[in-house]
């Protein structure tokens, strides 16, 4: 029985033997507690019980049919009894010791138990032996056997005990025979004479195999101990070594999965788990293709068939499930006799490469898009208000006029005047985006804000009938802000919720703390919703999906944000409402 339990990693990944030393040296290493690591051996040992129990079955099963044969076909036994009497007891030990050796909640108890069986096994094997010639019964031999035995299921001191004990079990025999204080049973097939002197009364025949076998046991004893230290010393140590790669792969940041010659997976560490979306209790076992999307299939397919046809060549593949991005190896992995033992997946997280990447491009679009905001609303600017002034002088000299012909031409310049300020308007947001102020940042409370934003805003909510709901958290930490921008920012925000809400709705601005004391705002609607596509682009500048408007208003909030060293962010679905996440740095970190 192996001396193997799954390794007890925190990762619970990479599952290899943990091996189980007597003395719990290797237990010690990895900070396992004592009761663990006894835990852990009494269950080992059962197990090597139960083994030698196995055994012991065999050992009745050849006594009772040697025992039938040698005395009712092959007649040299006398009276075949005392065997059958041994190997009941022995048969009534092994289902006791089985029911114990199961019931035994303790280590020390099941050692008991181990040096029982060593014990009883001991005296089985002497009681055979008397029955069968004694001494010149050359089977007294099978004590090496159980030398052995001792030797694998014991500490080293407990084994030279049994050996001790078996050795003196063995003598007291002899000794009694010798002595006549126990009849001698003389079996035909042995030798009972030499030069004519019975070989259980020869004292030189008596010494001489006393001495061979005690030499034995403990020869045997011994080199069996010394096996299995330096067994168990090596697999310690290539437990070790094997568990230091296993947490090197373990902790890598790039996913790693084994992938065996017919497609099942080996393992898989915790950073495939996370770029996959999987757990590996749900992989392993499993084929890849079962959790690769179905029009990868085919080109996994390939790949494992060109590296079972011997090529060494890795291949690369980008890959993209969802909103996520993975860059994947495959490389094959052959024996030093060339066989193919399987495929290395390595897997790249690209997700939050791509994130930072479309952020730069977004950046670069946006600096863009304000130099030219800027260029084209500052030469708008100069001629409206050029046209505005001359549409006021028109409008004046209109007054000193009377007749229809002069009304209908003042209402027409009023029509002008509307649109030129609306231009004027528009004009004043482009060169807002385009550049925002130095702003000078004060600590002051969110809620405070919101608090005065939405006392300004109740009349226009009550009118379009909306239900407002405000849950401040007490005791938030100060932001530093410039209070009249983060106004700005926010108000954009729920102007959009409010047009989201047509025929009404409910409306909740919530406050509460976020990651490392940061202050999160939660501003929620019942609205119509965003789908998934359109989702993508709300704070993309000039996108909206509404008849009026620039489309900047969104933009022009995420960017007072970010200047503010935050984040916002959109959760939305078709008919579920929008939420607007927007998350600022207490005052001190900034």
């Amino acid at each position: 029985m192996s001396n193997e339990l799954p390794s007890p990693s925190a990762s619970g990944g990479l599952i290899a033997p943990f091996t189980l030393p007597e003395d719990g040296q290797l237990f010690c290493k990895f900070g396992v507690t004592n009761m663990l690591q006894e835990e852990a051996i009494r269950l080992v040992l059962i197990e090597k019980i139960r083994w030698l129990t196995r055994l012991r079955w065999i050992a009745i099963g050849g006594i009772l049919l040697t025992s039938y044969v040698t005395s009712r076909l092959i007649v040299f036994i006398p009276d075949a009894a005392p065997f059958y009497a041994i190997a009941g007891l022995m048969t009534l030990f092994n289902v006791g010791s089985l029911f114990w050796a199961g019931r035994s909640r303790k280590l020390s108890l099941v050692r008991v138990n181990a040096v029982t069986q060593c014990i009883v096994d001991s005296f089985s094997l002497v009681s055979l032996i008397h029955f069968t010639g004694g001494i010149e019964n050359p089977f007294f031999i099978y004590f090496v056997f159980h030398a052995m035995i001792a030797g694998i299921l014991l500490p080293r001191w407990l084994s030279y005990s049994v050996a001790f004990y078996m050795s003196s079990l063995f003598g007291s025999v002899v000794f009694l025979e010798y002595s006549s204080f126990i009849p001698h049973y003389h079996i035909d097939i042995f030798p009972s004479t030499i030069y004519g002197e019975n070989l259980w009364q020869n004292q030189g025949y008596i010494l001489a195999v006393f001495f061979i076998l005690v030499s034995t046991l403990f020869l045997s004893v011994y080199f069996t101990t010394y096996i299995m230290e330096r067994l168990r010393k090596t697999r310690n140590e290539l437990v070790l070594e094997s568990n230091k790669y296993e947490t090197v792969i373990e902790n890598m940041a790039d996913g790693v999965i084994f992938i065996n010659p017919d497609g099942r997976v080996a393992f898989c560490n915790s950073a495939a788990e996370r770029i996959r979306n999987v757990k590996r209790e749900d992989i392993v076992g499993k084929t890849v293709f079962e959790y690769h999307p179905t029009h990868l299939v085919r080109t996994l397919n390939n790949i494992l068939d060109e590296f079972k046809s011997g090529k060494k060549d890795s291949f690369r593949r980008k890959m993209r499930v969802n909103d996520d991005y993975s860059y994947n190896t495959y490389t094959p992995v052959f024996s030093r006799e060339g066989k193919f033992l399987g495929a290395m997946l390595l897997s790249q997280d690209l997700t939050e490469r791509k994130r930072l990447e479309s952020d730069l491009i977004k950046a670069e679009r946006l600096a863009t898009i304000g130099k030219m905001s800027a260029r084209v609303a500052h030469e708008i600017k100069n001629p409206l208000s050029s046209i505005s002034l001359n549409i006021e002088l028109l409008h004046d000299e209109l007054k000193g006029y009377e007749g229809v012909a002069t009304k209908e031409a003042i209402n027409l310049l009023a029509s002008i005047m509307a649109e030129v300020d609306r231009l004027t308007g528009v004009s004043e947001e482009y060169l807002q985006f385009a550049r925002l102020p130095n702003l000078p940042l004060k600590a002051r409370s969110v809620n405070a804000i919101l608090l005065e934003l939405t006392r300004f805003l109740r009349e226009e909510i009550s009118e379009d009938n909306i239900i407002l709901t405000e849950d401040y958290e007490k005791d938030l930490p100060l932001v530093a802000v410039d209070e009249n921008q983060m106004k700005q920012a926010f108000l954009n925000i729920l102007k959009n919720s409010f047009e989201a809400m047509p025929d009404g709705g409910k409306l909740c601005v919530r406050t509460g703390r976020g990651h490392n004391g940061a202050v999160v705002v939660h501003i929620t609607d019942t609205g119509i919703g965003i789908d998934e596509e359109k989702l993508e682009k709300i704070f993309d500048p000039f996108y909206t999906t509404k008849d009026i408007g620039t489309g900047l208003g969104l933009a022009v909030s995420q960017q007072i944000i970010r200047e503010h060293g935050g984040e916002v962010h959109c959760q939305s679905a078709p008919g579920q409402g929008t939420t607007f996440a927007i998350q600022l740095p207490k005052a001190e970190e900034l």
